[in-house]
């Protein structure tokens, strides 16, 4: 593999990786009911976000 591909591998494991720790921070705050925010837009936000950050990684991905 070259430079830029071992760079690209890498910054897409690091979306992916953030989508799943976005992913669980949701779970998270839902099971234990923190209401800072209303519960629809903290999953709202949250779940784009997640979606984003995998869409992001999987594109960096295809990009090899």
């Amino acid at each position: 593999l070259e430079n830029g591909d071992v760079m690209k591998e890498k910054i897409a494991d690091y979306l992916l990786d953030i989508s799943k720790l976005i992913f669980a921070g949701v779970v998270l705050t839902v099971v234990l009911e923190i209401q800072s925010l209303s519960e629809l837009t903290v999953l709202l936000v949250s779940v784009n976000a997640s979606v984003l950050a995998a869409v992001a990684g999987f594109l960096v991905l295809r990009e090899k």
